[in-house]
């Protein structure tokens, strides 16, 4: 055995990865035991055989090697030159990636997966470097896949300090728990900063090493908006009927507790429908938004003003006795009445003002209040105070 030989064969004998000696004929010279194990084969029968995977020296590239029983096994093959008593024999080394392959194809099938959700979803290598996103990821960040493939996540950063600390103790829980769940300030590829729910979660191989990072995020930009949406009428921008009555909760269960008064204000716009039809339903949807944006001016900070139902609007009036009440409702119906709308004229609006107590069903109050409008109504451009609960009512 030539020297150059035995040193090379005491370099590669240990070795857990797969090394060929090929001839310049590309025949197979010599296999190191790794080989038996990646090919299947005794190593007898690999020598002498022809190896087409590499056809040049210096190359590096992924190469699927058939085994008898696993199929054919995805493999990472690197080539050099070396020379041996003279002549150029090509050192070809292959790495088993199958494991590797796996993951990356159950991660490649999962971003398929969550290509048609709204969440954005990005895959890193332990070092940061990213691997796979999904076209959310595009929408939520404005980067396509290919300006970040090959980049890591500090593209995204804000540069502020706050959030560099935050990063920070992003990367630290990482390290110490293995995932990490909250929000994070980031920045689009257009500057605009926003908020982002994020998740992390390891990929591991079976033996626990760390392969893969999964971050999956929303734009809280987006859950806010969903929030407003859930919460606001989409018309006038004030509360709607069901956030009102969150509202309504808690201040009847402020009463019951502490003691005290609230008032509650209802009022609609009176003959709407002649509105409606005389201009048309686009104007009077300015004009409901107009009334909306006067009486907002005329409340308070404290107080809740929602679109109750059509053209009926609600105010809740938080530690407020019914004289109080009485005179905002009054301010609110001279303010209206002689405010000229643009498209539509003079309008007036009809209130019902009550006051409401402790140990009065929620319902009986909204009753009393709508009974009061009600009978403004009848004459209308005027406001009705609702009567007093009776003993009976007022201390259930």
């Amino acid at each position: 055995m030539h020297p150059d030989e035995a040193a090379f064969r005491s370099l590669v004998e240990q070795s857990g990865d797969t090394v060929l000696l090929l001839d310049p004929a590309g025949t197979v010279a010599y296999a190191n035991p790794a080989a038996e194990q990646l090919f299947g084969r005794p190593l007898a029968n690999l020598i002498g055989e022809d190896f087409g995977g590499i056809s040049t020296a210096e190359e590096q590239s992924d190469i699927y090697i058939p085994h008898p029983k696993r199929g054919n096994v995805a493999t990472n093959a690197r080539s050099t030159t070396i020379r041996l008593d003279g002549i150029p024999y090509t050192a070809v080394y292959l790495r088993d990636i199958s494991e590797r392959a796996q993951a990356e194809e159950r991660l490649r099938q999962s971003s398929v997966a969550l290509d048609a959700i709204d969440q954005g979803l990005m895959i890193t290598r332990p070092d940061t470097t990213i691997v796979a996103v999904n076209p959310a990821f595009t929408t939520i960040t404005g980067y396509t896949e290919q300006e970040v493939l090959g980049g890591t996540p500090d593209l995204l950063l804000t540069g502020e300090q706050e959030d560099e600390e935050s990063y920070t103790e992003m990367r630290r829980t990482l390290e110490r728990e293995g995932h990490w769940t909250g929000v994070l300030r980031q920045r689009r590829k257009n500057g605009e900063i926003y908020h982002e729910w994020l998740n992390v979660s390891p990929v591991r191989r079976d033996n626990g090493d760390l392969m893969y990072y999964v971050a999956i995020f929303s734009d809280m930009t987006d859950i806010n908006k969903l929030r407003q949406l859930a919460h606001h009428d989409y018309l006038t921008g004030l509360f709607n009927r069901a956030a009102l009555q969150q509202h309504l909760d808690e201040e009847m269960r402020r009463i019951a507790r502490y003691g005290g008064v609230f008032s509650l204000i209802m009022f609609d716009l009176d003959h709407f429908k002649a509105v409606n039809d005389n201009y048309g339903h686009d104007t009077g949807d300015r004009v409901l938004q107009q009334v909306a944006e006067l009486t907002l001016n005329e409340v308070r900070d404290t107080d809740v003003m929602a679109r109750w139902g059509g053209e009926e609007f609600m105010i809740l009036l938080p530690a407020t006795d019914g004289d109080r009440a009485w005179i905002l409702a009054e301010r609110i119906r001279k303010r209206t009445a002689r405010t000229s709308f643009l498209e539509s004229g003079y309008i007036t609006i009809s209130l019902g003002v009550a006051e409401m107590h402790a140990g009065e069903p929620q319902q009986d109050s909204l009753i009393r209040v709508d009974q009061a409008l009600y009978r403004a109504k009848e004459t209308r451009n005027r406001s009705e105070m609702a009567r007093k609960p009776g003993p009976r009512e007022a201390s259930r």
